[in-house]
């Protein structure tokens, strides 16, 4: 249950992010509101994640997946340049998750 958690914390932070940028500086301000309410519910989500995993797991996990994620999207949603060198240290985050839930005991 504290993944099923976590994971809606990763994908209501990424939106989060996305509608930010989305709103050009609060130019537009639905963007920016919706952006408030997904920030909310990721900590609604996060909070009960924390429930059933370690603190530091939960917090390392959440804070790499959103990184990989709003990186892909901003370059899916703006065009945003993409390197190899950023590729490759996607992965190495990619492979860090992968290691904290492995090691965890909460599994």
């Amino acid at each position: 249950m504290g993944y099923f958690f976590l994971i809606l914390t990763i994908l209501f932070e990424a939106s989060a992010v996305v509608l930010m940028k989305f709103s050009a500086g609060f130019q537009h301000k639905g963007y920016a509101l919706s952006a408030f309410v997904m920030y909310a519910l990721s900590f609604v989500f996060l909070t009960l994640s924390l429930k059933y995993l370690p603190a530091g797991l939960a917090n390392g996990i959440w804070a790499g997946a959103s990184t990989v994620l709003v990186a892909l999207l901003g370059i899916y949603f703006f065009n945003e340049k993409f390197s190899l060198l950023q590729g490759l240290s996607l992965l190495l985050i990619v492979a860090g998750l992968l290691g904290l839930h492995f090691a965890s005991p909460a599994k």
